[in-house]
């Protein structure tokens, strides 16, 4: 006679034996390398950030152009706002903390709109216009002149033969430090020219007689 109680017991064991046995989640070296790769990317991240911080750093104040300034132009405070940009080494600037020390002196250099104060632009009265350097007035018809031409313009000066030839025009560089529409509103305008001090008497007698155009030039180069 079997006993049943033997043989259920039995049963059962060899059941528990064959039953696979169960991994918890997470356990093993697979949750090692997802904790590894974590600790990868915090650290990333961090990296990221610092180096993200350390560019931040490199930005300074530096004093930019509120509109168009001429050269020969006396800077207010109204004239210049602060910026904070990276600077490349070797490109000349104002300091922000310089506001006060650039306010009442002359621009020896047209600045643009938005445009770095550099430091090579700032003067005393007695410096402008330079030493080899004139300011000549001239006013203009209109069509002698582009209708772009505004402060800070470099320009070829023009100047016609006295005997109404059409050869041996005299071709002079200038600078436009100042664009002054005429009153009479028929598109003539008044300009001051900065020009080489040994060119301008010419130029001031050929204006006088309206022999003189200008043509915009490349102020890297060109006549």
């Amino acid at each position: 006679m079997v006993d049943t109680k033997t043989a259920s017991a039995a049963s059962a064991s060899s059941r528990q034996e064959e039953t696979p046995p169960v991994r918890l989640l997470g356990s093993g070296p697979r949750r090692w390398r997802w904790l590894v790769l974590a600790v990868g990317m915090m650290t990333v991240g961090g990296l990221g950030g610092i180096l993200a911080m350390e560019q931040m750093d490199e930005r300074q104040g530096v004093l930019v152009a509120d509109s168009d300034l001429s050269a020969g132009h006396v800077v207010t405070a109204q004239d210049l706002r602060v910026a904070r940009i990276a600077v490349a080494d070797g490109v000349s600037y104002v300091a922000a903390e310089r506001l006060d020390e650039a306010v009442g002196q002359t621009l020896t250099l047209p600045v643009t709109q938005g445009g770095v104060l550099p430091e090579v632009a700032l003067g005393a009265d007695a410096e402008f216009p330079e030493q080899d350097r004139a300011v000549v007035g001239v006013a203009l018809r209109a069509g002698r002149f582009p209708s772009s031409m505004v402060s800070g313009t470099a320009a070829s000066v023009v100047v016609d033969p006295s005997d109404g030839s059409d050869s041996g025009a005299q071709v002079y560089r200038a600078l436009v430090r100042n664009v002054t529409p005429s009153t009479a509103e028929d598109g003539s305008v008044t300009l001051e020219l900065v020009v080489a001090s040994n060119d301008a008497a010419d130029i001031a007698s050929a204006a006088s007689a309206e022999r003189i155009s200008l043509v915009q030039v490349n102020p890297r180069g060109g006549s």
